[in-house]
């Protein structure tokens, strides 16, 4: 095991990045020429239920309020989604309908929702995004320029980013924390010296030895969990492969991935369960339900 957290599991990037200095350091090398500098971060509630009964709730990752008032959820992603874009834009919207209540009166309001952005952080190569960073807003297509700001989604792609020595910025320093701090030893030091206060907390936060013991075996279980996830994947992509036909491969890849997210939930509850964690609350972090619980 590395000397520093892996911040792709759900531990790992939940611990370090739920610090507000560390989430305002990381939005404000994000968002760099597209927002104001962000002085203040507040962490909201991550659940959003569903507003009808036939509709469906979610649950962020993370979930942000910044000294303007706008919202920013961050999402870690380590496994291929066929509809990636559009899961994004349901939450997104999702987010965007808990601003606006129920019978609004639209010729009352005396100002706009505030800005809602979403962060999508992603471990795996997904269809059509070829680059480190891909940013998306609403557009006149005409023109091209913006025709409602009122909404903006960030994709990051990990596996398209590359360290460029010569010339590194803070959003570098990040992606690069991103894809590698879990296999790094040791910090290089010119890093400390373009971090800021946000950076160099992530540091000393991240440290494995700085762990708890609790913490340390819910992270090994975290992290056992991202692994699986991704040896399931490729399992469920080979058992496809050799079906030979291109359905076998969707369902084989799907079904890998569903079973491979089935086993770390239950690996994470069991560890969280020694830890004398509320059954609610193990059940809301890992998905799985208060009867599955019960019997572990």
């Amino acid at each position: 095991m590395g000397k520093f957290i892996d911040l792709r599991c759900d531990f790992g990037f939940k611990y370090c990045m739920s610090d507000p200095i560390i989430m305002k350091s990381f939005l404000n090398a994000i968002l760099d020429g597209d927002e104001d500098t962000i002085t203040r971060v507040k962490f909201e509630n991550v659940e959003k239920t569903a507003s009808q009964k036939d509709k469906r709730g979610v649950t962020f990752d993370l979930l942000c309020t910044t000294n303007k008032g706008n919202s920013i959820l961050i999402e870690m992603q380590n496994s291929c989604q066929k509809f990636f874009k559009t899961r994004a834009n349901f939450y997104v919207y999702k987010l965007m309908d808990s601003k606006i209540k129920r019978g609004h009166a639209w010729r009352k309001m005396k100002k706009d929702i505030p800005k809602i952005i979403g962060i999508f952080i992603m471990g795996k190569n997904m269809a059509d995004i070829d680059k480190a960073v891909t940013r998306t807003a609403e557009c006149d297509l005409d023109t091209g320029k913006i025709f409602w700001d009122r909404h903006r989604k960030y994709f990051i792609s990990l596996p398209q980013f590359s360290l460029d020595a010569n010339n590194i910025t803070q959003r570098d320093i990040w992606f690069d924390f991103f894809k590698n701090l879990g296999r790094m030893e040791n910090i290089d030091p010119s890093v400390y010296e373009r971090a800021d206060e946000g950076l160099l907390r992530l540091i000393e936060k991240a440290k494995i030895g700085a762990l708890s013991e609790k913490e340390h075996r819910i992270y090994e279980a975290s992290l056992k969990a991202l692994e699986d996830e991704v040896d399931m994947e490729e399992a469920g992509y080979e058992r496809g492969l050799e079906d030979g036909r291109k359905e076998g491969l969707e369902e084989g890849r799907k079904e890998g991935i569903e079973e491979g997210r089935k086993n770390n939930s239950i690996q994470i509850a069991k560890e969280m369960k020694k830890e004398g964690m509320n059954p609610s609350l193990i059940a809301k972090l890992t998905k799985l339900s208060l009867n599955e619980i019960e019997t572990l």
